[in-house]
């Protein structure tokens, strides 16, 4: 009987052995058995069925079997659309389409397991961005891959805005948990970035939303939730070191609304409204508890040192209050930008100096020698000659009669030293305004002020 049973297990083992060899050999013979060009057609309309994106193959179509069973389609063109007249979506020489083992025996392509491009240029218009999120929204699809490729979205004159190297993009459907999900892997402004879209069936009217940027380290959070196309909302929550910043967002009837919810305990608060058809925006940020220094370089410099096609057709105005400053002498400020035409303008900056009087800047940003320096000519109007007395130590007597003092300040971006020069008192032509003061701290700048009033 052992014997008996030791014979039926070896039977078995060997026309197990004969299968696996048989069925190997058989799906690594198939590009010499089957003319895969010939069921282009049926490709095509498959896979449509499966990942609900036109494909047009014009190349060699091959089988592959490693690293997966797979078909290559080395020249196709896939479309969200089947219109003659919009430009293909994507052109690909590097088309990888994975297929059951049930569809390599009965060469039926009909049920195809996923796909994947690779080394690819993806050349995106502004109104693209719209069918993208319909397809997101509107499409069941088979998981789709990207990988190792470019993506280049033009404007309007079809120059190109932005470049943006992706390792991997993922659009997949988990039919257990009911969610779509559409993770990006890659790179924009030269910082590494890692977006995840996701959406769950059973909430078909919310979707969410999480980017993180690495150095720096910025976490940013989304949910959409949306009633029909005209009227949507956001909630977003940005972590930035130490300030965490959340704002509401609601866009109903053409205009867009931006608020912030938490005003107490965020530094950074925004109110703006923005009205599309004629498009125009009227907005304003508060800057809470930050450093001048900290403003100068981060802020002001990013903000008025720009491309003028990412304005593209921006107009309006943008107001930036400053509130509790973190210096020994200016607390609040306030400054107004004016968008138009491309050219951002710097209208107004104002600064109160504490129970003292107010400064009016004109400020600029220029590249000397390699650096990029910070200027203002500044105009201060002393209201309160005592408490000036007081905070830089000078006699009451001396500075009765000086109402307002004139000078220029200059300050390498990432240096904390300014230098003052230009000084006048009262705008009085005969004094020497060619001596120039390096100011490292308060101490500093009291010293110097009493040798320029003295």
């Amino acid at each position: 009987m052992n014997k008996i049973k030791q014979n039926k297990i070896t039977f078995t083992l060997i026309l197990a052995a004969i299968a696996i060899i048989f069925s190997s050999l058989t799906i690594l013979c198939l590009p010499v058995l089957f003319n895969y060009k010939s069921k282009v057609n049926i490709l095509e309309k498959n896979f449509y069925k499966n990942f609900k994106i036109y494909l047009k193959s014009s190349g060699k179509v091959s089988y592959k079997p490693f690293p997966k069973p797979h078909i290559l389609v080395e020249k196709a063109s896939i479309n969200l659309s089947q219109a003659e007249e919009i430009d293909d979506f994507i052109n690909t020489s590097n088309l990888k389409i994975f297929i059951s083992l049930r569809d390599i025996y009965l060469r039926t392509f009909d049920n195809l397991l996923s796909t994947e491009i690779s080394k690819t240029n993806l050349y995106l218009e502004l109104t693209d961005i719209n069918e993208i999120r319909k397809y997101l929204y509107q499409k069941i699809n088979k998981p789709i891959i990207f990988n190792n490729c470019k993506i280049f979205l033009n404007g309007k004159e079809k120059e190109v805005i932005l470049i943006s190297p992706v390792k991997k993009i993922s659009l997949k459907i988990n039919d257990k948990s009911r969610t779509k999900n559409f993770d990006i892997d890659g790179k924009i402004f030269g910082l590494n970035f890692k977006s995840e879209w996701k959406r769950n069936y059973d909430l078909p009217y919310q979707s969410l939303n999480s980017i993180n940027i690495f150095n720096p380290n910025i976490e940013i959070k989304n949910i959409f939730k949306f009633k029909e196309n005209k009227q949507f909302n956001i909630q977003t929550k940005i972590i930035y070191g130490q300030d965490k910043l959340k704002y509401d967002l609601e866009f109903n009837k053409n205009k867009i609304q931006i608020i912030s919810s938490n005003k107490a305990n965020t530094n950074f608060n925004l109110d703006s409204e923005i009205q599309l058809k004629p498009f125009y925006f009227y907005g304003g940020i508060e800057i809470k508890n930050k450093k001048v220094e900290s403003i100068i370089d981060n802020f002001l410099s990013n903000l008025l040192i720009y491309d003028k096609n990412f304005l593209g057709n921006l107009n309006g105005v943008f107001k930036v209050k400053l509130s509790e400053l973190n210096n020994k002498l200016i607390k609040n400020g306030e400054l107004e930008f004016e968008i138009n035409e491309k050219i951002l303008t710097l209208k107004k900056a104002e600064f109160q100096l504490d129970k003292i009087g107010n400064i009016v800047s004109n400020i600029s940003f220029i590249e000397d020698q390699g650096e990029l320096k910070f200027f203002s000519k500044n105009h201060l109007n002393i209201e309160n000659h005592i408490e000036f007395a007081k905070v830089f130590q000078i006699g009451t007597k001396k500075i009765k009669y000086i109402k307002q003092i004139y000078f220029d300040l200059e300050k390498i971006i990432g240096e904390t030293d300014f230098m003052i020069k230009n000084v006048k008192i009262n705008n009085l032509e005969s004094q020497n305004s060619e001596e120039f003061f390096l100011v490292k701290n308060i101490q500093n700048l009291r010293s110097h002020i009493r040798k320029v009033i003295d």
